[in-house]
C-alpha cells in the first residue's frame, strides 16, 4: 500500500504538483523546532539609588552666535552605579526637556545631555536623585553674540629703539549681506630720540 503522499504527477498535472507542494512544506515545517527563550530575574537590569554623579564638563559656557537669541547647552552625567536621575531648573531661562522624566544612567557609560537656554544669563542646574536629594550640579554661563572683535598689541624693536601699540577694532556681522568694516589706530615712540608717531586706519567692505 502505497502513502498518502506518493502523488502521481503524470495523471494529476498541475493541481496534484501544488498539492504536493503543499504537502511537502507541510512535512519540514513540522520539523523545525523553535527554541525557547526565557529572561530570568537576574538578566533584569534594576537601579540603585544614586549619592553621587560626575558632571562633564565641569562648568558650561557659551556665546550666542550672530542672529540667534537661544543656544542649546550639552554636557554629560556619569554614574558609578546604574541609576535614574532627574534635572530640575529654577530659572525659566534654561529650559529641561521632560523636567518629570527622569534620565537613566548606566554604570560607567556617559550620558548625554541637553538643555536649552532661552537668554543671556548665568545659573546653575541641579541634578536630583529619585528620594528628591540634590547629587550634582551644573553651573553654566551664556553670554550674548559679539557684536564688535577687538585687539590690542605691543611690540618693541630694540634694533630700531622703537616702541609701538596698536588697537583694532572690526565689526561682527549679524548676516551675509551685511557690509565688514575694520579700523585701527596706532603710536609708536623712537626711544632714543622721544620721537613720537601714529596712524590711524578704516577699512569697509561690502
Amino acid at each position: 500500500m502505497k502513502h498518502a503522499s506518493n502523488i502521481d504527477l503524470k495523471r494529476s498535472g498541475l493541481p496534484g504538483l501544488c498539492l504536493w507542494a503543499a504537502l511537502t512544506a507541510a512535512t519540514a515545517a513540522a520539523q523545525i523546532s523553535v527554541p525557547k527563550v526565557s529572561i530570568t530575574p537576574s538578566q533584569v537590569t534594576t537601579t540603585e539609588l544614586a549619592r553621587t554623579v560626575l558632571v562633564q564638563p565641569a562648568q558650561l559656557e557659551a556665546r550666542l552666535n550672530p542672529g540667534m537669541s537661544t543656544t542649546t547647552l550639552t554636557f554629560t552625567l556619569l554614574s558609578p552605579i546604574t541609576t535614574e536621575v532627574y534635572l530640575k531648573s529654577q530659572d525659566r531661562r534654561l529650559i529641561v526637556r521632560l523636567p518629570d522624566a527622569p534620565v537613566r544612567l548606566t554604570a560607567h557609560m556617559t550620558q548625554p545631555v541637553s538643555v536649552l537656554v532661552m537668554e543671556p544669563h548665568a545659573g546653575q542646574l541641579s541634578v536630583l536623585n529619585r528620594s528628591g536629594d540634590v547629587i550634582g550640579t551644573v553651573p553654566y554661563r551664556v553670554e550674548p553674540a559679539k557684536l564688535v572683535n577687538q585687539n590690542l598689541s605691543l611690540n618693541y624693536s630694540p634694533g630700531g629703539a622703537r616702541l609701538g601699540l596698536n588697537y583694532s577694532v572690526s565689526g561682527v556681522p549679524a548676516s551675509i549681506f551685511d557690509p565688514r568694516w575694520s579700523a585701527s589706530a596706532n603710536v609708536s615712540l623712537k626711544t632714543d630720540s622721544g620721537q613720537l608717531g601714529g596712524g590711524v586706519s578704516v577699512n569697509l567692505s561690502w
